[in-house]
């Protein structure tokens, strides 16, 4: 895993190893952020599936995975249902507030909670996490907020990148990968 390592800074490794929870955002994030309506009004969510496939590995390595979304829709009920994460808010104005009960009833500390946003509703969380992650397509004033802009725009696999870099941190990618 030395090679994918190599594509980041030491310091953003260091952050990775400690991660024990993986939160993110939905819409920007999961998704390239459109929202489609179908005729009678109902919402319509694209997903990726290469981030579904390793929610499953994080979870193992015994890694909190959950969403915080400012917005609610019932394609991501169900998406988050199938992925099984341990937590799905939605409809969150204050995410950070949200967060700081996560972390105290999972019994995780800042420096172990990674959050992946790209809006302004995501500053206040990633000044709460100990390591903070924005989509290639975040704007410029969401990116310099950040600890870790993903190589992958919004919707085209920006948990998996984030979750193959913890992972591999931690040792765990290769046993993921036998």
């Amino acid at each position: 895993m030395k090679e994918l390592l190599q594509r980041y800074p030491k310091t953003v490794i260091k952050k990775a190893a400690e991660v024990k929870a993986l939160v993110f955002d939905v819409d920007g994030v999961l998704t390239d952020g459109s929202i489609t309506y179908d005729e009678s009004g109902r919402e319509i969510k694209t997903f990726n599936v290469k981030d579904g496939q390793i929610i499953a590995h994080l979870k193992r390595a015994g890694i909190v995975t959950g969403i915080i979304s400012g917005r609610e829709s019932g394609a991501l009920s169900k998406r988050a249902t199938e992925l099984k994460l341990d937590f799905c808010h939605q409809g969150i104005v204050d995410k950070a507030n949200v967060l700081e009960k996560l972390m105290e009833f999972h019994k995780i500390k800042k420096k172990q909670v990674a959050y992946i946003g790209d809006d302004i509703n995501d500053l206040p969380v990633f000044k709460l996490a100990g390591f903070s992650i924005c989509p290639a397509d975040a704007p410029l004033y969401i990116k310099s907020k950040t600890d870790l802009i993903t190589f992958v725009p919004g919707g085209r696999g920006v948990v998996r990148e984030v979750a193959d870099l913890v992972l591999a941190a931690q040792g765990k990618l290769e046993e993921v990968l036998r």
